[in-house]
């Protein structure tokens, strides 16, 4: 995780200015931050291990009237809350699984869109970016999604407890509602907001009303976040089960590393990530499960064989083929349970799903192929105003050849509101993805 912490982040609305940026410069900052979206998403990006099979996971048909096939079939009651996307390849940079990993949310790019997406924001909440894992440490020699710089990887938090902890771990802000008042940089500033107010024309009133409501809706995430401030965010109904590492255990691998603790490390991550988004913590979450080349084992899923050696299917096989469908339809089945957490979380307008942009992601094209073509990309949420039920088929661009990855980058950045061309490989053009935002 890159945080902030929150004691600090509270003082500094005390003395009205947010993690050291005079209110002025926030506003500038905030007018600035939402020139390219109406309403910025939150973002949440969520990596699964080791590509797919095309034929078995993208869907046919037209932009509405497509049907999903079996890998991704368990999405099928979200379809409305989907975009897939077919026909994006990922350029340049190294090749196989551990090129493929290094440039998903890079696109040769030194930093990671969610690390640039965080630090964007980085006055605004409590964590610049959360990182959450699963499994994602164990036996990996194959690399992380997330890049703070060149070669400066972001290894997640695996242990749920310790990423729990670290979220709402540290002590409350006062429980006083008239003490927490105090804590309002806007109340604090109101003279001078009053001042400024009168010398402004009527559309520029309009404008610091706006982002002065914003910086509310903020400030109360923030005071909510906090455990003695109550609600959601303040006693968190998580690890409900009473998930705990046994007394004593001092094994490899680490208990939350190991295969018949996965089910249980993914939901309990899915979660933490909602309630995370949910408070306001961070405007940027990753979730990386397991890694490239994974070797993960759930013999309760239907199959004996590890992820990584399913992965290598050989086409002329249906047995073989099923067993990765398998995989997948699991992981897809992760993914729904994700969004109808999402839709079932209250958001400021609506649900956490309606303001936030999901996108899922991995790190080869084809998995037996290893190539990085016809990447399975697919786009959850209404966040930055997306449009979703729609199957997106990009195959005919440039000749037939497809389009860049890093224009979807670009796209999910602008929908962000951070106004940006480029991100990272430009070898195949600039700007954002034609047609995903309308």
């Amino acid at each position: 995780m890159i945080r902030h912490d929150r004691r600090r982040l509270l003082r500094g609305l005390v003395h009205g200015s947010l993690a050291g940026l005079p209110l002025a410069q926030l506003l500038v900052r905030s007018a600035h931050a939402q020139t390219a979206a109406a309403s910025p998403a939150r973002m949440l990006f969520v990596y699964i291990p080791d590509g797919c099979s095309p034929e078995h996971w993208h869907p046919s048909g037209s932009t509405t009237g497509f049907t999903l096939p079996e890998m991704t079939q368990p999405l099928a009651a979200h379809r409305n809350d989907l975009v897939f996307l077919r026909g994006l390849n990922m350029y340049a940079g190294g090749s196989t699984h551990e090129g493929g990993i290094r440039k998903v949310l890079t696109a040769t790019n030194d930093v990671s869109l969610d690390v640039f997406v965080g630090q964007y924001y980085r006055e605004q909440s409590a964590h610049a970016s959360i990182h959450l894992g699963i499994a994602s440490t164990h036996e990996n020699g194959a690399g992380y999604v997330s890049y703070l710089g060149s070669e400066q990887p972001i290894v997640p938090e695996d242990n749920p407890l310790r990423a729990f902890e670290r979220l709402f771990g540290a002590p409350g802000s006062p429980s006083d509602p008239e003490a927490r008042r105090q804590l309002s940089v806007l109340d604090a500033a109101q003279a001078d907001l009053g001042r400024l107010q009168s010398r402004l024309g009527q559309t520029e009133r309009d404008k610091l009303d706006r982002h002065t409501e914003s910086l509310r809706a903020l400030e109360n995430r923030i005071l909510a976040a906090d455990p003695g401030s109550g609600g959601v965010c303040g006693n968190p109904d998580w690890n409900s089960q009473g998930w705990s590492v046994p007394a004593g255990y001092n094994s490899y691998p680490a208990y939350w590393n190991r295969d018949d603790q996965f089910d249980s490390m993914a939901r309990l991550q899915m979660d933490l990530a909602v309630l995370a988004l949910q408070c306001g913590l961070s405007r940027s979450i990753t979730l990386q499960f397991s890694h490239a080349v994974s070797p993960t084992s759930l013999p309760q899923i239907g199959t004996s064989q590890r992820h990584h050696d399913s992965s290598h299917f050989d086409a002329n096989s249906a047995a073989s083929v099923q067993t990765f469908v398998t995989w997948k339809r699991w992981y897809c089945e992760q993914f729904a349970y994700l969004l109808q957490s999402m839709k079932n979380a209250p958001g400021s307008q609506g649900s956490l799903l309606d303001e936030t942009l999901v996108l899922l992601c991995s790190e080869l094209g084809h998995s037996a192929r290893h190539d990085h073509r016809d990447m399975p990309f697919v786009l959850a949420g209404r966040g930055g105003g997306l449009q979703p039920g729609r199957f997106l088929d990009y195959r005919t661009a440039n000749g037939g050849d497809g389009d860049t990855h890093a224009k979807l980058l670009v796209s999910l950045g602008n929908a962000a509101g951070i106004p940006i061309d480029r991100f990272g490989y430009t070898g195949h053009g600039t700007g954002p993805l034609s047609g995903l935002f309308m």
